[in-house]
């Protein structure tokens, strides 16, 4: 059984939920195998916890369970929930976390988490989420955990056309300072970006050392980038700005 980690937990709170989940299936003869998919998403960032979930998710097989947690609103009325859609299933917060992810691999079903758990006000994630795992690893079906729901969705939005160019917004900054739009291609055209023009590549050693770029990344979505550099420093942008690249 593989079950993935996402979190804006950093450090140890990951590990008190790994531990949750292995020791109720101690005894159950189920072998887990975890994969942290991030634990570095930007505190709060629900925005960019979805991208990075949807991102990965489509690189495991059938029957893996996904644990994402980025939950501003824990310890609120909120629902948790659990998401079944491809074969695979999606564990968190109904902050709309999991729906891009889900929905990527088919037609998402949508549970209420209706258990009840004796779950402190801020860890969820561990005391609410992890246990759901746990049930779902040994056997139990997402329709038997609560009443099916409509969960609250995410859209990462469609790029604008505008008199100059195109309006996009920036979903996600990786490590590189990669700026990751919300666009599914890159323009036809040459554009720049606060004047400076970023050249159109299929892969970033094909610009010079710390010349702009725009590509398409390995996720599908067009990023701005610089050869060596970091774009989010470069243009003092950051997740969530809207930006315009102007046609030239």
């Amino acid at each position: 059984m593989i079950i993935t980690i996402l979190t804006d937990f950093g450090s140890f709170y990951p590990a008190q939920m790994k531990g949750v989940i292995l020791s109720k299936l101690k005894d159950k003869g189920k072998d887990v195998t975890f994969v942290d998919i991030a634990h570095d998403i930007p505190p709060q960032n629900v925005r960019a916890g979805a991208f990075a979930l949807l991102s990965s998710v489509r690189y495991f097989p059938v029957g893996t369970i996904h644990v994402a947690v980025v939950d501003p609103g824990v310890g609120i009325n909120r629902l948790g929930i659990v998401v079944e859609s491809g074969g695979q299933r999606f564990v968190g917060p109904d902050n709309g976390l999991l729906i891009p992810a889900a929905r990527s691999m088919g037609t998402p079903s949508a549970y209420k988490i209706g258990s009840q758990f004796d779950a402190s006000n801020t860890f969820h994630g561990r005391d609410v989420f992890a246990p759901i795992a746990a049930l779902l690893a040994e056997g139990s079906s997402p329709a038997s955990l609560g009443p099916r729901v409509g969960p609250k969705d995410m859209s990462f939005g469609e790029p604008k056309r505008t008199a100059t160019g195109i309006e996009a917004n920036i979903i996600y900054v990786d490590r590189f300072g990669n700026l990751i739009l919300n666009m599914r291609k890159i323009p036809s055209t040459d554009v720049s970006l606060k004047g400076i023009k970023l050249k159109r590549v299929r892969t970033y050693a094909q610009g010079r050392r710390i010349e702009p770029l725009i590509t398409l990344g390995s996720h599908g979505f067009a990023e701005i980038a610089v050869n060596q550099g970091n774009a989010a420093e470069a243009f003092r942008l950051k997740a969530g700005d809207r930006i315009e690249l102007e046609e030239i």
